[in-house]
């Protein structure tokens, strides 16, 4: 019997002198976005060995392409059977955006490697496929109306997508549901025309991704500007001796700039993705239009230019 016991007891240590000599990063992750076990969502961290029970991480934070999340995270329950070696923890709210890698930082109460660290940065993967690969997602305004489309590379039981808009990026509302394809591992195109939207403000849209056990996650948001908004712009000096500029004030979104003759003839076209400034050198004496246009909202803008000696 003596000797069964010490025999566990060696066990146990090598078990805990393997986790702790070895940086304890999560081998990958998963994330679950529907209501498991009375949590809105969870993110579970999967390890190479067992965590040691008297030394169980807290997950500080995640960020995701540099930027962190909102999000904080409480411990749920450890698992240890088979090969399956996690931590599960409850994600405060219920949008932790799709990602194929995490960085996440933990605190181990007794340090991270036997004792002389606490806090660590982890690159995590995941450790599975998406249920939906979401390829593209953009929405445009066409006069009053506005269109959704998507696009997804693979769909892994998707019973179905929901069309949700907000006028705050904050209190968002259903407005269509459609139908996924449940399984598929080719392109599959989405569309909605949104015709209720009046507002005169921007308005902000995104996908709800639902899979068929009742889990879901969310797209990235997009936004359109209100309805007859135009993109403010300046142009001075105007008149000009030949030199000018044009400049945006508003800048949200990749906007083409187009420079015409009076004959409705392209002179210039540019498009701006960050600055907001374009210069106009050596213009011929004669009347010009200035033309803006949003290449997601679809806004545009158009003032005169005229060029004197």
């Amino acid at each position: 019997m003596k000797k069964k016991f010490t025999l566990i007891a060696a066990f146990c240590l090598l078990t805990f002198i393997g986790f702790s000599q070895t940086t304890p990063c999560p081998t990958s992750f998963s994330r679950n976005n529907g209501n498991v076990g009375g949590c809105g969502s969870h993110i579970v961290l999967s390890f190479a060995v067992c965590p040691d029970p008297s030394n169980i991480p807290t997950l500080d934070s995640v960020k995701i392409n540099g930027v962190k999340q909102p999000q904080t995270f409480t411990l749920v329950s450890i698992k240890c059977s088979g090969n399956n070696f996690s931590i599960d923890y409850c994600i405060s709210d219920i949008n932790l955006p799709p990602a194929s890698q995490l960085t996440i930082y933990l605190t181990y109460p007794l340090g991270a490697t036997g004792g002389t660290s606490g806090s660590i940065i982890c690159q995590v993967a995941s450790g599975g496929p998406a249920p939906v690969i979401l390829s593209s997602f953009t929405v445009y305004r066409n006069g009053k109306n506005i269109t959704a489309t998507w696009q997804t590379q693979q769909e892994i039981n998707t019973k179905g997508f929901e069309v949700q808009r907000a006028y705050d990026n904050a209190s968002y509302q259903t407005i269509a549901t459609i139908a996924g394809h449940v399984n598929s591992n080719i392109v599959q195109s989405y569309s909605y025309s949104d015709n209720s939207n009046t507002s005169t403000s921007i308005s902000f849209y995104r996908i709800k991704m639902i899979d068929i056990d009742g889990s879901f996650s969310y797209s990235d948001v997009r936004y359109v500007k209100g309805n007859g908004e135009k993109s403010a712009f300046i142009v001075f000096p105007n008149p000009s001796f030949g030199n000018a500029k044009i400049s945006i004030s508003d800048i949200n979104e990749p906007t083409n700039v187009q420079l015409l003759d009076n004959n409705g003839r392209i002179v210039k076209s540019i498009t701006l993705n960050n600055g907001n400034t374009i210069e106009l050198n050596n213009l011929k004496t004669g009347t010009y239009i200035v033309k803006t246009i949003g290449t997601v909202t679809g806004a545009s803008s158009v003032q005169k230019l005229t060029v004197i000696n």
